[in-house]
């Protein structure tokens, strides 16, 4: 480099390189923070120059610099940049005041506010001074070229890929020569920001202020739409500017665990990209809404925005508001089977309310033996359970009777009928089942082998199978008996009562039931066959019962059969007069008839309705006909109330269908009255254990007009009644205008602890006003006793770890804080992300802790080992069913984390597929490719970029770099290298590119991690054109050759003699210092 300046100063001396003009020199620096400190040193090292900075400017319009104490900034249109504190707006180029580099931001904003034009350059002007050089560090989120160019109209060359920047780069320049003014400009910067940053201590990434930028969020964090809206509309906006183009993309969360509407349920889920063009501001996302007839809650799903420009409102909120009217619902069991064991005592049987809590209602409910009997076996019990406005479940109580005789597995049925202001779903019965605790006879059990069986007419009789299980000692033996259901004994069956024998050793046998075949066409009918009486020491196994379907072998009468048309009927109160239709199916031969009723169900023939009776005929081929019923309106609100319709005997040959009894609905067409809301005054009420009484109030609210009445009643929470409280049930009566009514209820003070315990309160069977949303109150009885001294019961250690081929984990169970007393409790383990029988075996027990027993108590948990590579896993541990007044302490439930032992022995290996190639100039393109092996599973990401290189980027070639993404199962990237022909003869150059900063477990081919491009010029030396005068000649060469040889060898005397200088003045700096 120092011969190079001497050599173009000598030169420009003797005016022979007109070219260079004000600079002869010009060193560039890139692209790191080692450029940097070579820029610093180099700068030090030219003349001293005054660091003052006297113009600065931007070119665009009315951009006008001001100076404030010596700190220079630029202000327009609300922005402003080069800081009003300590810093200038450049880097110092010399070494003098200190050598004091001082530093700010620049950035070329993207701003369209008020028309106001984007500045795209930056001038530095010295005035009265000379320059030599400018550095900084650059960057730019898209991609972007930064030129300098100076008052000599040379712009400066930085060769190479890096002129174009993303990340933060070192760029700067050194003119030897020196210059007064330089133009400082980002080229090509694609619509986006590009941030300068002038470093005030010459460290990559030092900052002094916030760069501001575009962000893309939406207009609110929340949007709400009805739900018959069809569509949403949601703006996603564009902030601090609108120049150049932008991008986000978008996707509603499906996977969100606090959202509570249901994807293609309640909205149809979209994901995409908002590409906005230059100046655009803002656009819309379309999503649509599903309407259903389904009431709801409000319910809500989020959508997020992604990308690099997200803004802080980057995710919103839309709810959907039902637009659908409450229903009442329809009352079932929550299972059609329950199971229980003889032990149980009192258990609960739960109904439900599905499909709308709307308004009050209610449902009878009645037990009936199936093999178990009542009065022995359990208390039979029937009633009205009530539903209050808003209530989804109630339960129903069943007392099981323990007794000391084996019987095997018994069961009863529970029927619900009767719903009020409700309907029946399709589990209105349920079969309890209650396992007997005596130990089984060896004799074995005797049970059906099915609950069901069907038989035809036209058999002669049906074999029931029994079997015996569990034993098979002796000769055994039970009774066998029959009933009718829809089948009648004597014309459809032989009634029997017989008795099954089992030998010795036997264990299968029949129930034999004769069957009576008739030429008449009748529905399938049914009976029962009950098994009863055991001997020979056998016992009664389950089931016990079963029912036999006879399907009838006779075609139907061509004269049909007669139903009504519809499942139910439904007419407005003041709708006059309901026809009700009956229709004829599966023949219509001769003349028939129909006799037809109506009677009350919950509507008053004489008060709702014209009771009606008579009959329906049917002429010969005629297959519909039909009745009406009168419906008398009145002003009084009664609610929706029914009648029931019912067909009865058929005549002509015809039968009934199966659809001969319906219900009438008498829509209520009158406004609510005003007679006001019964509610209790609050919720939630509170009392101490000790207060003895407590007294309940009752509101009349939103009207008193005439009298009413209310039946109040105590229901069991966690307390019990007779234990805890006094039952409390009766009658509010209410005066015409009076608004409130007391009860009182007693709560029974023990000495026994048992914390906090509830009380329900219940209002029901409103008259003369109507149950408000607070008909059902909760009482809160706290505890006046001192907590037992049983103990509590912990995991010792609730966080174990244990290694996967360890085997065995032993967890240690403590009692503390009490030993009075035996106390025990249950363990099991739940899956946490370890899967039961894949890692450990599963395993649950009980505890026992003897009266005075604190010792420690352990189970163990065997752990299972594979090969397989996984993160930890963990098992929880859990206790529960507390027994003899212990309690769970604050470590009852703990986890085993599993850690892995296993090693994945095999990476993802990334390299060039070859390593060096070879184009011609005049190629368009060159491509080369980049392969994945050995394991292809999983994502993994490498970087590409361009070494050392003697090809210049955007004169010699043009490439995309940065980073590759290979997805799963993807082996290979395909990167393409636009050639530029040019005609400049500038001999064969050489890009190079490597891989680097790869992802996760990956490596990079330690033989093929980089690439050489080798493009080969196709230019060649045109040789010389003859002198400026015009003169021809083959002599010119010669002559230009001997003209250089003389240049050099007065060249290398100048050398000398400038050599002797720097010697001499070394030594005079030498002498001055000592």
């Amino acid at each position: 480099m120092q011969y190079r300046n001497h050599l173009l100063g000598f030169l420009t001396l003797l005016g022979l390189v007109s070219s260079f003009e004000s600079h002869a020199v010009v060193t560039v620096y890139c692209c790191d923070a080692t450029a940097e400190a070579q820029f610093i040193q180099d700068l030090s090292n030219l003349p001293s120059i005054s660091p003052d900075i006297t113009k600065e400017s931007f070119e665009g319009s009315a951009w006008d610099g001001t100076r404030s104490t010596g700190v220079q900034s630029v202000t327009s249109q609300g922005i402003t940049w080069a800081g009003s504190s300590t810093e200038s707006s450049f880097v110092r180029t010399s070494t003098s005041g200190g050598d004091v580099h001082e530093g700010s931001y620049l950035m070329f904003p993207v701003d369209n506010r008020n028309d106001h034009l984007v500045p795209d350059k930056y001038t530095l002007t010295a005035s009265g001074t000379t320059l030599y050089g400018v550095g900084g560090w650059f960057r730019s989120s898209t991609g972007a070229k930064i030129g300098f160019t100076t008052n000599g109209s040379a712009p400066v060359d930085f060769t190479g890929s890096q002129a174009t920047v993303t990340g933060w780069t070192f760029l700067g320049f050194i003119d030897d020569a020196g210059f007064t003014n330089v133009l400082v400009e980002a080229v090509d910067e694609g619509g986006d920001e590009v941030n300068i940053f002038f470093s005030d201590d010459f460290t990559l990434g030092a900052q002094s202020g916030a760069f501001p930028g575009q962000k893309l969020q939406f207009s609110s964090a929340t949007y709400s739409v009805a739900e018959n809206a069809a569509t949403l509309q949601l703006t996603v906006e564009r902030t601090g500017g609108t120049s150049g183009a932008l991008s986000v993309d978008y996707a509603t969360d499906s996977d969100s665990e606090t959202d509570t509407a249901s994807a293609n349920l309640d909205y149809t889920p979209v994901s995409g990209t908002l590409n906005f063009a230059d100046g655009e501001s803002s656009q819309q996302i379309s999503i649509d809404i599903l309407d259903d007839t389904i009431f709801e809650d409000s319910e809500t799903f989020t959508i997020n925005l992604s990308g690099l420009n997200i803004g802080a409102q980057n995710s919103a909120t839309v709810t959907i508001t039902d637009n659908d009217a409450p229903a009442v619902g329809e009352v079932q069991f929550s299972s059609s089977t329950y199971t229980f064991s003889e032990g149980d005592g009192s258990v609960t049987i739960t109904v439900q309310r599905d499909g709308g809590s709307s308004g009050s209602g209610s449902v009878d409910y009645a037990m009936s033996d199936a093999t178990a009997t009542a009065g022995s076996d359990y208390t039979a019990a029937s009633g009205t359970l009530s539903f209050v406005d808003g209530q989804i479940s109630s339960s129903i109580t069943l007392a099981i009777t323990d007794d000391a005789t084996t019987e095997g597995t018994e069961s009863l049925l529970i029927t619900l009928s009767n719903p009020v202001s409700v309907s029946l779903a399709a589990r209105d019965v349920t079969e309890v089942s209650i396992t007997d605790n005596e130990p089984v006879s060896s004799s074995g059990s005797l049970q059906f082998s099915g609950s069901s069986y069907t038989a035809s007419e036209g058999d002669t009789s049906i074999l029931l199978p029994v079997t015996r299980t569990n034993g098979s000692s002796g000769a055994v033996s039970i009774t066998c008996s029959t009933s009718d259901l829809t089948a009648t004994a004597g014309s459809d069956y032989t009634a029997t009562q017989a008795t099954v024998n089992f030998a010795d050793g036997e264990l299968t046998s029949n129930c034999v039931i004769p069957v009576l075949d008739d030429s008449s066409y009748e529905a399938d009918e049914t009976l029962m066959v009950t098994l009863s009486t055991p001997t020979g020491g056998a016992v009664l196994g389950t089931p016990a019962s079963a029912v036999v379907t006879l399907s009838s072998d006779d075609p139907i009468p061509a004269m049909g059969s007669l139903q009504f048309s519809l499942s139910e009927y439904q007419l407005n109160e003041d709708g006059g007069t309901a026809t009700i239709a009956v229709s004829r199916s599966g023949g219509s031969s001769g003349t028939v008839g129909v006799s037809y009723a109506s009677s009350d169900s919950t509507a008053t023939a004489g008060e709702d309705y014209t009771a009606a009776s008579g009959s329906v005929s049917f002429a010969d081929g005629v297959t519909s006909g039909s009745f009406q019923v009168t419906l008398l309106d009145d002003s009084e609100y009664e609610g929706d109330e029914r009648i029931t319709l019912t067909l009865s005997n058929p005549t002509g040959g015809a039968v009934l269908g199966p659809t001969a009894q319906v219900d009438l609905v008498i829509t209520e067409d009158d406004a609510a009255p005003a007679t006001g809301l019964l509610v209790f005054s609050a919720s939630d009420l509170g009392a101490d254990e000790a207060d003895g009484l407590i007294e309940v109030t009752v509101e009349r609210q939103g009207g008193s007009s005439g009298a009413a009445q209310v039946n109040y009643a105590t229901a069991d929470g966690t307390a019990i009644a007779g234990i805890d409280y006094q039952v409390a049930s009766g009658t509010l009566m209410f005066a015409d205008g009076e608004l409130s009514k007391t009860f009182e209820i007693t709560i029974v003070d023990d000495a026994l602890f048992e914390g906090t315990e509830t009380i329900n309160l219940i209002l029901s069977d409103a008259v003369g006003a109507s149950l408000g949303d607070t008909s059902t109150a909760t009482i809160s009885v706290t505890d006046d006793d001192v907590p037992p001294a049983a103990g509590s019961l912990i995991f010792s250690n609730s966080a174990i770890t244990a290694a996967e081929d360890g085997g065995d984990v032993t967890v240690t169970v403590s009692r503390s804080g009490g030993s009075t007393g035996a106390v025990s409790v249950d363990y099991n383990t739940a899956d946490g992300t370890a899967i039961a029988s894949s890692d450990y075996t599963y395993t649950s027990g009980n505890i026992s802790f003897a009266d005075g027993d604190e010792a420690d108590k352990t189970f163990t948990v065997p752990l299972l080992n594979d090969t397989e590579v996984e993160s930890d896993e963990t098992i929880l541990l859990q206790m529960s069913n507390f027994q003899g007044g212990a309690v769970a302490g604050d470590q009852s439930s703990g986890q085993i984390t599993i850690t892995d032992d296993d090693v994945l022995n095999a990476s993802t290996v990334i390299g060039f597929t070859i390593t060096s190639l070879t184009v011609n100039e005049s190629s368009v393109n060159a491509s080369f490719t980049i392969d994945r092996s050995v394991v292809l599973t999983g994502t993994v990401s490498v970087d590409l970029s361009v070494g050392t290189s003697t090809a210049v980027a955007g004169s010699d070639f043009n490439v995309t770099t940065g980073t590759l993404q290979f997805a799963s199962g993807e082996t290979q990237k395909t990167i393409n290298v636009e050639i530029i022909d040019n005609t400049v003869v500038d001999g064969d150059r050489t890009i190079t590119f490597v891989l680097g900063n790869v992802s996760g477990t990956a490596t990079i081919d330690s033989n093929s991690g980089s690439f050489t491009l080798t493009i080969s010029d196709d230019d060649q030396d045109g040789g010389s054109d003859g002198d400026d005068n015009g003169g021809g000649g083959g002599g010119g060469g010669s002559a230009d050759l001997m003209l250089l040889l003389g240049l050099m060898i007065i060249f290398f005397g100048y050398l000398q003699l400038q050599n002797a200088r720097q010697a001499r003045a070394c030594a005079k700096r030498r002498v001055d210092e000592q």
